[in-house]
């Protein structure tokens, strides 16, 4: 980038950032419908007080004995999170795309309709930001929405550290490793994985594409829950297998959604 071009690559991100705060309300709602889900799950079993190696409620089954067992605990709490950023972020990055969430296809009784993309946005902001191009847009897109999701990560992992403090004897040392591994570690690799394909989702929004990677989730979901014990017994296989496999699949569908973008400006 030129030294233009990082200003208008910065005048971008922070309008983007502003304009992000209007879908908080949204976000919220989604927010509290999810945990409401969470809790209700977490609280078909109640919590054993009497076993204070283990934690309570969703996470009573996962053995904090040792190192690579806490480690285990806070990959499965970090797929935890990114239940609640795959929520928190799906309204965020609709506006981004231009992509409405379908309030006015529902107001229509157009129950089946897929909300259009408008184009309206960037529009004006090419309109009216001399020296912008599409690919600064993207770049400043994607950073924005890292900056949320590092904001709700923040909160989810905060919640998180405050519930191992209180409801479990893990020590100090290993909580506050948990926050370092969930605050910044496992978070990068979650952004890495599911911004890019939220951004491609919400582009094609097509309904083969939403079923496939519904079903492919649904896939990983009952693998892990049918190797649950393998996964326990080498623990840092897995975990090791995950990451480049997430940075893999995030990159993919970065450059789809760049290629796709672009496209799209040239039609």
């Amino acid at each position: 980038m030129s030294k233009f071009q990082k200003s208008v690559f910065s005048k971008l991100y922070r309008y983007y950032v502003r304009k992000l705060v209007s879908r908080i309300g949204i976000v919220l709602l989604y927010l509290a419908l999810f945990t409401v889900y969470i809790w209700a799950l977490s609280s078909s079993g109640k919590a054993s007080l009497e076993e204070p190696s283990r934690a309570k409620h969703f996470l009573a089954d996962i053995p904090i004995d040792t190192l690579q067992q806490k480690l285990v605990l806070f990959w499965v709490v970090s797929l935890i999170q990114l239940g609640f950023l795959l929520i928190a972020m799906t309204p965020l990055i609709s506006w981004l795309v231009g992509r409405g969430l379908g309030w006015e296809e529902l107001k229509a009784k157009k129950l089946f309709s897929i909300p259009k993309i408008r184009r309206d946005e960037d529009v004006k902001v090419t309109l009216f930001t001399p020296g912008t191009n599409r690919e600064t847009m993207i770049l400043a897109k994607f950073v924005a929405a890292f900056t949320w999701f590092m904001g709700i990560n923040l909160l989810t992992t905060t919640g998180f550290f405050i519930y191992f403090l209180v409801a479990t004897k893990i020590g100090v040392a290993s909580t506050s490793l948990f926050l370092l591994l969930n605050g910044v570690g496992f978070v990068l690799i979650n952004f890495l994985f599911l911004v890019p394909l939220l951004f491609y989702q919400q582009e094609v929004s097509s309904f083969l594409f939403t079923l496939i990677m519904g079903f492919s989730i649904g896939v990983l979901f009952g693998v892990g829950y049918f190797f649950w014990e393998t996964i326990l017994q080498y623990p840092l296989v897995f975990i090791s297998l995950s990451i480049p496999l997430s940075i893999l699949t995030g990159w993919i569908f970065f450059s789809l959604y760049w290629k796709k973008y672009l496209k799209n400006d040239l039609e």
